[in-house]
């Protein structure tokens, strides 16, 4: 099967494919999920027959490609990790803040006899 895409569609592509390697594997050290750096590294690949390598180098010693420092700020990726992080970060704090209340009221028997609403 062969994807055409045009350089603005392989630009959003770049920017979906780091978010979502960025979610699936940032966090992570020894066990990274090869499937995804795999697929991103081959769609990467063909960053300079879209005229994009100077938005995406290749490292030689480990044989990787990463997008830029300058891209991931201006194609608004950071933007949109740090609106992500804040939203995660506030729903997480609002959630165990309101398990450690609940706790503090009820016995754990009791909350499991709760319904959810």
């Amino acid at each position: 099967m062969k994807i055409n895409l045009t350089k603005k569609q392989y630009r959003t592509l770049l920017t979906l494919l780091h978010l979502g390697s960025w979610m699936a594997n940032a966090h992570r050290t020894d066990d990274i999920i090869k499937e995804f750096e795999e697929l991103e590294q081959y769609i990467l690949s063909f960053g300079r027959d879209f005229g994009m390598d100077e938005h995406i180098e290749y490292d030689e010693k480990i044989k990787m490609y990463f997008l830029k420092q300058e891209y991931l700020e201006s194609s608004g990726i950071e933007r949109l990790i740090d609106e992500y992080n804040e939203d995660v970060f506030w729903e997480v704090l609002i959630n165990g803040l309101a398990n450690r209340d609940m706790l503090e009221r009820y016995s754990r028997e009791a909350l499991n006899k709760m319904s959810q609403d």
